[in-house]
C-alpha cells in the first residue's frame, strides 16, 4: 500500500511541535469522494421528486424551490466560513463534522411532515455539505505529492460527475416505489459510511501546523455571510424580483462587499486573504474556472428545453441524451489528472478549453431535425472539453496557495463552482429570452409554439455568447501561464545573484 506522511501538530501548544504518521492516501481519497458524491447526488436527485412534494406538503410552486434554493444557499453562504476554520483549526475535523451534520440533515429531511421543517433540515444539510466540501480538495492536496495531485482531484470530480448523473435516474426510480422521504433517506446509509471510513482513515488531530494558531476572523464572516446572500438572490432570482427590490438587493450586497474588502485588509488573519488574488496566476484561473462553470450552468439548463421544446423529444429520451455530459466527465475527469500529472497542467487547460468552446457552438447549431446519434455525439463533444479542463485547472488552483491557505483555496472552488452554475442558469436565461424579445419586438418569457425560429435563434445566440466567454477563459489560462513562466525565471535569477 502506498502511503504519505502528514504532519501534525498539538493545538493547544505555543511552540511549533510536529509529529509525523503515515496514512493510506488512497484510502483517505476514497472516504473524501464518498462525501463528494454524496452531495452532489443529493443536489441532483431533488428536483425529480419536487412535484410530488408538493402536493404533499400543500404548497405552491413557488415556496417548493425553496426545498432546492435552501441547501444552495446555506451551502454558497457557509463554505469560505468552513474553509477558513479548516486551515486555523484542521481541515479532518471540520470534514468530519460536515459529514455528521449532513447525514443527520438527511435523516431530519426524511422524517419531515411539514413544509417548514423540511427546509430547515434542507439548510443543516447544506452546512454540513458546506464543511465537507470546503475542506475535501484542501486534504487531498495536503497528501497527495505534486505528481500525483492531477490524478487525486480527477477521481474526486469523477465522483461528484457520478453523483450528477445518478442524481435524475436513482430519483426517479426511488419515488416510482417509494415515499418521497425516500430521496433524503438514501443519504444516511451512504453518510454513515463515509463517516466511519473517516473514522478509520484520516488523522485525528489537528493539521494546522504553527507556533500559534491565529484568530478567526469574526467580523469578516458577519459581513460576508449577508452579502453573499444578497449576490445569490439577485443571480437565482433577480429576474423574478421588481425592479425596485433586485436593485435594492443589489446595491446592498455591492456595499456589503466593499466593506468586506475594507473589513478583511486591516484583518490579522482574514476571512478571505486579499492578498491572494494579487497573484495574477491564481486570479486568472479562478476567473477562468468561473468562465467555465457558468458555461456549464447555461448549457445544463438551455439544452433540455432545446430538446423538448425545438426538437419534440419527450423528457425520457432527452434526459438519456443529457447523460453524455457527466458521462463523459466522469470518464475524462481522472484521465486529465492524469496526464495533467505527465505533462502539466496548461496544456490539458488549454485543449479542454479549445473543444468546449468548439463543443458549445457545435450545440448552438444544431438542426431541430437532427437525430439522437447526432445530438448526443455534439453533447458528448462538448463536454469532453469541460471534463479535461477541470481536474487541471483544479491543480493550477490549488497549487498556486501556500499550505495554510489550502482550505480557503478548497472552499472557494466550491463556491466558484455552485455560484457560477446558478450565473450561468440566469445568465443563459436572460439571453436567450432577451433575443427572443428583441426579435419579436415584444416581451417574451417561455416558448412560442408557432413562432418555433425564434427559440432557436435566442438558443443560438445565448450559447454563442457563452462560448466567447470560454474563449476569453482560454485566452486568461494563456496568460496565467505566461506569467507562472515569468515568476519562475525571476526566482531563478534571484537565486543565481544571491549565490554570486
Amino acid at each position: 500500500m502506498s502511503h504519505a506522511p502528514i504532519l501534525q501538530d498539538n493545538p493547544d501548544a505555543q511552540t511549533k511541535q510536529v509529529t509525523e504518521k503515515h496514512y493510506n492516501r488512497w484510502a483517505i481519497l476514497f472516504t473524501v469522494a464518498v462525501m463528494s458524491f454524496m452531495s452532489t447526488l443529493d443536489s441532483s436527485i431533488i428536483n425529480v421528486a419536487l412535484p410530488l412534494m408538493q402536493q404533499a406538503l400543500s404548497v405552491d410552486g413557488t415556496a417548493i424551490q425553496l426545498v432546492s434554493s435552501a441547501y444552495l444557499i446555506s451551502l454558497c453562504m457557509t463554505v469560505l466560513v468552513f474553509g477558513r476554520l479548516g486551515d486555523i483549526f484542521g481541515k479532518v475535523r471540520f470534514f468530519q463534522f460536515g459529514v455528521a451534520l449532513f447525514t443527520v440533515g438527511s435523516l431530519l429531511c426524511g422524517l419531515s411532515t411539514t413544509f417548514p421543517m423540511l427546509v430547515i433540515s434542507r439548510v443543516l444539510q447544506g452546512v454540513g455539505g458546506s464543511s465537507a466540501l470546503a475542506t475535501n480538495m484542501g486534504i487531498v492536496t495536503e497528501i497527495f505529492p505534486a505528481s500525483e495531485r492531477g490524478r487525486a482531484l480527477g477521481i474526486v470530480s469523477t465522483f461528484i460527475s457520478l453523483g450528477l448523473m445518478c442524481g435524475p435516474v436513482l430519483g426517479g426510480v426511488l419515488i416510482a416505489y417509494f415515499p418521497w422521504e425516500a430521496i433524503f433517506l438514501i443519504n444516511v446509509p451512504i453518510g454513515v459510511i463515509a463517516f466511519g471510513a473517516g473514522v478509520m482513515t484520516l488523522p485525528r488531530d489537528t493539521a494546522y501546523v504553527s507556533s500559534e494558531r491565529p484568530r478567526f476572523d469574526v467580523l469578516g464572516t458577519l459581513v460576508f455571510i449577508p452579502a453573499l446572500f444578497c449576490l445569490y438572490m439577485v443571480i437565482s432570482s433577480g429576474a423574478a424580483m421588481p425592479m425596485p427590490l433586485m436593485l435594492s438587493v443589489l446595491g446592498a450586497g455591492l456595499a456589503l462587499f466593499v466593506l468586506f474588502i475594507v473589513v478583511e485588509r486591516r484583518a490579522d488573519m482574514p476571512l478571505v486573504r486579499v492578498s491572494l488574488f494579487r497573484n495574477s496566476v491564481f486570479t486568472a484561473n479562478v476567473v477562468t474556472m468561473l468562465l467555465v462553470f457558468c458555461g456549464v450552468g447555461a448549457t445544463e439548463y438551455l439544452i433540455p428545453f432545446f430538446l423538448q421544446n425545438a426538437c419534440g423529444y419527450p423528457s425520457d429520451i432527452a434526459g438519456i441524451l443529457l447523460t453524455a455530459i457527466p458521462i463523459a466527465m466522469a470518464v475524462l475527469g481522472p484521465i486529465s489528472g492524469a496526464v495533467a500529472d505527465r505533462v502539466g497542467s496548461t496544456k490539458p487547460c488549454l485543449i479542454g478549453l479549445a473543444i468546449y468552446a468548439v463543443g458549445i457552438i457545435c450545440v448552438a447549431f444544431l438542426p431541430v431535425n437532427a437525430g439522437v446519434v447526432q445530438i448526443y455525439l455534439t453533447i458528448a463533444f462538448m463536454s469532453v472539453g469541460s471534463g479535461l479542463f477541470q481536474s487541471p485547472n483544479n491543480s493550477l488552483v490549488m497549487g498556486a496557495v501556500e499550505e495554510n491557505d489550502l482550505g480557503f483555496a478548497g472552499s472557494l472552488v466550491s463556491l466558484i463552482r455552485n455560484m457560477g452554475m446558478s450565473l450561468g442558469v440566469s445568465g443563459g436565461t436572460a439571453l436567450l429570452y432577451g433575443h427572443m424579445s428583441y426579435l419579436a419586438q415584444r416581451p417574451i418569457s417561455s416558448y412560442v409554439p408557432d413562432r418555433p425560429e425564434l427559440f432557436e435563434a435566442g438558443f443560438s445566440f445565448a450559447l454563442v455568447i457563452i462560448a466567447v466567454g470560454v474563449a476569453l477563459g482560454f485566452i486568461l489560462t494563456v496568460l496565467g501561464a505566461y506569467l507562472r513562466r515569468r515568476q519562475r525565471q525571476d526566482a531563478m535569477k534571484s537565486m543565481s545573484v544571491e549565490h554570486v
